[in-house]
């Protein structure tokens, strides 16, 4: 059955679904990004919103789709796939373009402090780096930080930002992620504004923290150059750059000339969090609900959750509001574990599937499916491609010749696919963190 934007009654649903979503994304990423969807239309399976510009339809897509689908189950109690169109208002959107480049309407979360970030095995060296970035800016030149959705990546890039701008006043820092930086330039081009306004506005910051760099894919050519051309200028007078991924640098989309100048400075990598961490940020977290949990519970929840800090925080969320919604002063143990055992099977309702194997792999290293599931023998084809097989195998168990039918290749040839990826991943770090982000993607889908 189809429900239109004259229901009312989703009307009501959709605010209420933005309300919980609300919960999980900071303002300062709701606001410009989520609040700006509007609602078309829900069936059985879809639920359609639209995005009045294309940066924030992929931006969404990308980073925060997820999110809305949890929400929608949450208050619907079933599972709908978020399609997100892309209908522009030409006015609208060009509002809302423009209001997202002037610098005044972005601040640091108050909520991404140092003081906030949980330290463990998992981050203390990304951590510690940037402290001395604090300390010193542009002396470890560029710093480069990366790791999978929800280890902490924002929360660092807010905590330098804002700390920057407090013990370096007289200095200025800008943050921007890399598709609202290719929205800027394409916008600037498109409206022929003059470029060498754009390059002295981004010329003059002391700091600039770049998140998201992996989206900068190698058909964004005059974008690249222009990226490029500032790194430099600011590379060489000294000055701070900031930039996070989830992928090593090696692995980006890129030139291999922007990729050499990242490996000049500092990169940390920011693992899964470990037990102390996940144990650090649900007391935080659950402190700040005033859920009043035991260190049993939460050491439950550490133990069980063994995830990003997005799932956990979100794990506090349903428990807040379920005491919230029945009026409990206390929430026992026996509770919470129903409660977080709910949490655990909502990955079960998306089967994982050959389909979406292939797809989070085509996508991790930004290759068209159809390049990946053909016989080239180019090496950026085939590396996927053997990653492919090896997750089919690993992840759903399925059989070798079955794999073989879907690449169009014979059982010998998976088998050596497999056992290369397996060798390979004993001594290769940057793939054994593809791999491990590629299946941490598909255990959340």
């Amino acid at each position: 059955m189809l429900y239109f934007k004259g229901n009312h009654k989703l009307d009501h649903i959709w605010e209420k679904i933005l309300v919980e979503v609300s919960k999980t994304i900071p303002p300062v990423y709701y606001d410009p990004f989520i609040s700006k969807l509007s609602f078309i239309t829900a069936d059985d399976e879809r639920f359609v919103v639209r995005a009045p510009s294309l940066s924030i339809k992929n931006h969404v897509d990308k980073k925060y789709r997820q999110f809305i689908e949890e929400a929608i189950y949450s208050i619907k109690g079933n599972k709908l796939r978020v399609e997100i169109n892309f209908e522009p208002d030409s006015q609208v959107a060009k509002t809302i373009v423009v209001d997202k480049f002037k610098d005044e309407s972005f601040s640091f979360n108050p909520g991404y402090s140092f003081e906030k970030f949980i330290v463990g095995d998992s981050n203390k060296f990304a951590f510690s780096a940037a402290k001395e970035i604090v300390k010193h800016p542009g002396e470890m030149n560029p710093f480069y930080i990366f790791g999978n959705v929800g280890v902490g990546k924002t929360h660092l890039l807010h905590s330098i930002g804002s700390k920057l701008m407090k013990e370096h006043p007289w200095q200025t820092v800008k943050y921007i992620d890399i598709l609202s930086f290719m929205s800027e330039f394409i916008y600037t081009v498109q409206n022929r504004q003059t470029m060498e306004s754009f390059k002295i506005k981004y010329q003059s910051y002391n700091t600039l923290i770049v998140d998201d760099i992996q989206y900068l894919n190698s058909g964004a050519e005059k974008t690249q150059e222009i990226f490029f051309t500032l790194f430099n200028f600011l590379y060489e007078r000294k000055r701070q750059i900031i930039i996070a991924s989830d992928r090593p640098s090696s692995e980006l989309p890129i030139h291999e000339r922007l990729k050499s100048r990242f490996v000049n400075g500092v990169q940390a990598d920011i693992k899964t969090p470990d037990f102390n961490v996940r144990y650090g940020v649900l007391k935080l977290n659950s402190d700040n609900l005033g859920l009043n949990l035991s260190e049993e519970t939460i050491k439950f929840i550490a133990e069980k959750l063994k995830t990003d800090t997005r799932t956990l925080i979100g794990s506090l969320n349903d428990i807040y509001l379920y005491k919230k919604t029945n009026g409990l002063i206390f929430i026992d143990h026996n509770l919470v574990k129903e409660i977080i055992e709910s949490r655990i099977r909502t990955k079960e309702v998306f089967q994982v599937t050959g389909e979406k194997v292939i797809n989070s792999v085509c996508k991790y290293f930004s290759q068209s499916a159809k390049d990946v599931l053909s016989k080239s023998r180019k090496k950026e084809f085939v590396l996927p491609r053997h990653v492919c097989m090896y997750l089919l195998h690993e992840v759903l168990k399925e059989n070798k010749t079955v794999i073989g039918r879907m690449f169009s290749t014979t059982h010998t040839t998976v088998i050596h696919a497999i056992n290369s990826i397996t060798e390979s991943l004993k001594k290769d770090e940057n793939l054994n963190s593809a791999v491990l982000s590629i299946r941490s993607e598909l255990e959340f889908q």
